[in-house]
């Protein structure tokens, strides 16, 4: 704010003076600044409210605050431990727990909640030509992959392994299999030797030698064990008694969650890239 001032008598002009300039002269015989400052309806407002509220109740607003900050960080590493927050991607995860593959972008992860009971009689189970084609569907019937020089040397395989031109492209690299589908062979394998009887004289891997197929089987066994060895589930089941069934002793609830890969996003991934089926070369 400017206050005009008189010029002396001998000067005809006026001019403004600001509150800058104003501060430190003499003071008037009232003792005030002859430039007095102006306070605004709106600070005015805000001493008051400063002057209004007490020791003791900025006490209590910090406070307040404090708790509420508290609060939020303890809500927010509580959402970020249990993923609902940052959650990793699938393909994330996968390279977390797994080695190199070219089929990590096929890997994603759901709850499942097994179905398993003291009888068991799934299209899986027993033995006849409609198990055998459920058996077929997930394991034999996928055939191999390809991958290129580079895939190959990137996992520490021999670059001296046999090699195959894409039946479409016509492109060279080495013929690949999937650990999923060699495993669910060897289960199937063990499965059908439980039947032997059934599929001794239909041929395939159990109508062969004695020795041939326990040897076979030995192989499969050992393949099993390393993989649910590696794999170490975790988790835990309770006990129940079923009388309905005539016997008194416990068992297991394996009817428990799991966090599974989506098979058929992998199953559909490894079909989209076969190259190779059965012994071709």
């Amino acid at each position: 704010m400017h206050f005009a001032v008189k010029m002396p008598k001998d000067s005809k002009m006026y001019h403004s003076v600001s509150l800058d300039d104003e501060e430190g002269q003499p003071l008037n015989a009232g003792g005030e600044n002859q430039a007095m400052r102006f306070t605004s309806p709106r600070e005015a407002r805000l001493r008051n409210t400063i002057n209004r509220v007490s020791h003791s109740q900025w006490v209590w607003i910090v406070h307040a605050v404090l708790l509420s900050m508290s609060a939020g960080l303890f809500a927010f590493s509580y959402c970020l431990s249990q993923g609902m927050i940052f959650r990793p991607s699938d393909l994330t995860l996968t390279r977390q727990i797994s080695s190199w593959s070219p089929a990590e972008e096929a890997a994603k992860y759901e709850t499942v909640r097994y179905n398993l009971t003291p009888i068991m009689n799934t299209e899986f189970t027993g033995y006849g030509p409609e198990v055998d084609k459920a058996w077929e569907r997930i394991s034999d019937d996928v055939g191999d992959q390809m991958m290129s020089a580079e895939e190959v040397e990137k996992m520490g395989l021999p670059l001296d392994s046999i090699k195959i031109k894409h039946p479409k492209t016509g492109v060279e690299g080495y013929r690949i299999g999937m650990e999923v589908f060699h495993q669910l062979h060897c289960l199937n394998l063990v499965r059908q030797a439980v039947y032997k009887d059934w599929y001794d004289s239909r041929g395939g891997d159990i109508g062969v030698e004695e020795d041939d197929l326990k040897g076979h089987l030995d192989h499969c066994i050992e393949t099993l064990r390393m993989n649910l060895m590696c794999q170490s589930d975790i988790g835990v089941f309770t006990f129940k008694r079923y009388p309905e069934l005539g016997d008194d002793d416990p068992w297991p609830i394996f009817s428990t969650l799991h966090v599974c890969r989506n098979y058929e996003g992998i199953r559909k991934w490894a079909m989209e890239k076969s190259v190779a089926f059965g012994n071709e070369h």
